[in-house]
């Protein structure tokens, strides 16, 4: 009987010793990967076709109903000018303040309320730019006196934005390849992408492709568009 059990012992061991080495081949012969990650950017350049700025008037007056009514009559003017220009679903309010105006009196040793100023400032976008310009006279003659943060963008971004990422992932992977057969590695697969967008007020006007004669003060150049990719893949080398 206690031969039989130790004969059974012994077959459980052979048989345990026979697995670990078959899971040990199995483990062996699976390829090795190791992890490549690379970072990668694309860049697209394209013209403006919007003019953004802040336009509006410093009103005073000695009481806040006077403020008020002066300023709405400038205003109307400067609403008028703007309708000409551009759609109105591209003008904002952006500011709208009044607050009383006050000096500091010597004698009594304190503030002294003289008048109040109104500011009314409108975020407005014009799409031709080649009437900039002829817009900031206008606006100007009307009686704007608050002009200020003129940039140029792009009125459709998406276009621009889905050639900068084709771009970018074209070189992550192209990376990715050269440096995996460099060493010894064929398979690759993407694990992961982080990424950052960005679309900056950097002109390029050497890589532009607008015809010189279009260049004047108010379009100079061309918006740069870019992705900055950082990717992550797992690479197999060959057995």
């Amino acid at each position: 009987m206690q031969r039989k059990v130790w004969v059974q012992l012994m077959l459980v061991v052979l048989l345990l010793t026979v697995f670990s080495a078959l899971a040990n081949a199995v483990t062996y012969a699976s390829p090795e990967t190791f992890s490549i990650q690379v970072q990668a950017t694309g860049t697209v350049y394209v013209p403006p076709t919007k003019a953004q700025m802040w336009v509006g008037a410093k009103t005073d007056g000695l009481s806040a109903e006077e403020t008020l009514t002066t300023s709405n009559l400038v205003m109307q003017n400067i609403i008028e000018i703007v309708g000409e220009f551009t759609a109105p679903e591209l003008v904002r309010t952006s500011e709208f303040n009044m607050y009383q105006k006050e000096r500091w009196d010597d004698v009594t040793q304190q503030s002294i309320p003289e008048g109040f100023t109104l500011r009314h400032v409108f975020e407005v976008q014009i799409l031709d730019l080649t009437k900039v310009a002829i817009f900031l006279d206008r606006v100007t003659q009307a009686g704007a006196n608050i002009i200020y943060g003129l940039q140029y963008g792009v009125q459709d971004n998406r276009t621009p934005r889905e050639e900068a990422y084709r771009r970018a992932m074209d070189e992550a992977w192209w990376k990715a390849n050269l440096l995996a057969a460099t060493n010894g590695a064929g398979k690759l697969i993407l694990e992961n992408v982080e990424e950052s967008y960005y679309y900056g007020s950097t002109f390029d006007v050497d890589g532009s492709s607008m015809a010189e004669g279009e260049l004047n003060s108010f379009m100079p150049g061309q918006l740069q568009v870019s992705v900055n990719l950082q990717a992550t893949f797992k690479a197999e080398l060959a057995e």
